[in-house]
């Protein structure tokens, strides 16, 4: 899953929780307090979380489905610098043992509406269906197949200015 177009660093919003999902490496940056975010890990339907890092977008998580999450509130947040990964393009970023990385964000999303794939990819998850969703993956399109009956959770990583 590596990048076509390189990857930079920008600054973003301090996150204010982090949050950990078993299976994924990857330790997610919160814009909520952990305070908001804590009740909304017990919901039956699939929940939207802003995530500010590694990467700036949205999470969606189906909590029933999680073995396990880990929520850590940020106890005195200062503000400051936030390493994030910004990207050219929209990602698709699926639970890896790998977790995500700049060179390696996920699926690029070309030419797709993100509101209207975040849309798709919840009632996927709601309903237990199968859904397919086009990418390009080294420049080469492609296909993914999500399970919503089994997905954890999925990261809609935005384009951010370079």
């Amino acid at each position: 899953m590596s990048s076509p177009t390189p990857a930079t660093t920008v600054q973003v919003p301090f996150p204010l929780s982090y949050l950990g999902v078993q299976g994924d490496p990857t330790i997610w940056g919160l814009e909520e307090i952990a305070a908001a975010v804590s009740p909304k890990l017990t919901a039956d339907a699939p929940v939207a979380l802003s995530v500010v890092e590694p990467v700036v977008g949205t999470l969606l998580l189906a909590p029933r489905l999680a073995a396990s999450l880990v929520l850590t509130p940020v106890l005195n947040p200062q503000g400051g610098w936030v390493p994030c990964v910004a990207l050219a393009a929209p990602y698709l970023y699926l639970p890896s043992p790998a977790g995500v990385t700049a060179n390696s964000p996920g699926y690029m999303l070309v030419g797709s509406n993100l509101q209207t794939v975040q849309e798709d990819i919840t009632a996927a998850m709601s309903n237990g269906t199968r859904l397919t969703v086009n990418v390009t993956l080294g420049g080469t399109g492609s296909t993914v197949v999500i399970n919503g009956a089994e997905l954890q959770f999925v990261i809609l990583a935005t384009a951010r200015p370079l």
